[in-house]
């Protein structure tokens, strides 16, 4: 099911500068300062709008957004379809020339949105990527964008590094997160990521695509958001555990070179035994994660052969694993 308070038109109708796609999943707590923010950005009003995807809350979010922010367009599905298809599903009733993604559980500066722009109107394929900073402590980095570790892991540039000035320079990177990064309307029928992944992997993915085809994004350090970092599954959840397992591994198989598309899945299933094993000698609370590590190793094996058929379709020519920073 898919409730919205306004029809679904066609994006060449009224193109504006720029679409916000805020994907939502009980986050009534994040909200307000969220969509405060973005009220107040710097870029004239009438150059974007803000699309909030509902992923079948049940905590009074998408009552709290009615009434208190009436101007943001909302889109409620009838069950949790995840972060990727969530943003699938917005980009369909975007009507921008370009589309920021941006977490539910972010605080952008006001400069966020324009500073964005700016960056994507430097780079060839049109993408950017935030700087983000913890919301708790925001002298400490969450993020200057992905670079991808030689086992096919993505991690964030700078992560829990103290901000003393040394990611003000902006330029490429190998993706960006998806929690504050811009990039162009796709074309009509195409999604921006692949659904299977639900969440996490999903940017890096399309990160490592871009640069397949092009450049990729460029870093932008003016483009600030604060963010409360693990809000959406919790790090050491099973959620989280299940779905950046198997995600990593898919998107290795996907963009990898032989050995790292090989090694990935291996690199699964040797973490499944890792897992048992830290379940059976630990005194309790590791069996939720070895259950679900398991289960990203058993839908990594349903999920490998339309992930081959795809990668062999498009010719993959990955371009090389980066070791650090």
């Amino acid at each position: 099911m898919l409730l919205t308070d306004f029809p679904l038109t066609e994006r060449a109708v009224a193109p504006l500068l720029v679409s916000v796609l805020v994907v939502n999943f009980n986050g009534e707590r994040h909200l307000p300062a969220c969509l405060t923010a973005l009220e107040r950005q710097t870029l004239p009003r009438y150059q974007y709008e803000v699309i909030l995807v509902d992923n079948a809350s049940a905590d009074g979010s998408v009552d709290l957004v009615r009434k208190s922010f009436p101007w943001v367009r909302r889109v409620a599905l009838g069950r949790n379809t995840g972060f990727a298809e969530g943003n699938n599903v917005a980009a369909r009733f975007a009507h921008g020339r370009t589309l920021v993604l941006l977490n539910n559980d972010t605080i952008p500066d006001p400069y966020f949105l324009e500073e964005l722009i700016r960056a994507a109107g430097e780079n060839p394929d049109g993408m950017a990527a935030a700087k983000m900073v913890f919301a708790h402590d925001p002298t400490i980095i969450n993020s200057t964008g992905l670079f991808l570790l030689r086992d096919g892991r993505g991690a964030d540039r700078g992560f829990r590094q103290p901000d003393a000035g040394q990611f003000e320079a902006a330029g490429p990177v190998f993706a960006g997160c998806g929690g504050a990064v811009l990039l162009p309307a796709p074309v009509a029928g195409e999604p921006l990521f692949n659904p299977r992944y639900f969440v996490y992997y999903e940017d890096l993915d399309a990160g490592w695509r871009a640069r397949r085809a092009g450049r990729g994004p460029d870093y932008a350090p003016r483009a600030l958001v604060r963010h409360v970092h693990g809000a959406a599954a919790g790090d050491e959840s099973p959620l989280f555990a299940f779905c950046v397992e198997r995600n990593r591994a898919l998107t290795s198989l996907r963009n990898g070179d032989p050995f790292l598309a090989t090694s990935a899945g291996l690199v699964l299933f040797a973490k499944v035994v890792q897992a048992v094993v830290r379940a059976l000698i630990g005194r309790g609370g590791r069996w939720p994660i070895a259950r679900a590590v398991a289960g990203a190793a058993a839908s990594y094996l349903w999920y490998a052969p339309a992930v081959l058929i795809e990668r062999y379709d498009r010719g993959v020519r990955p371009p090389r694993a980066r070791a650090g920073h």
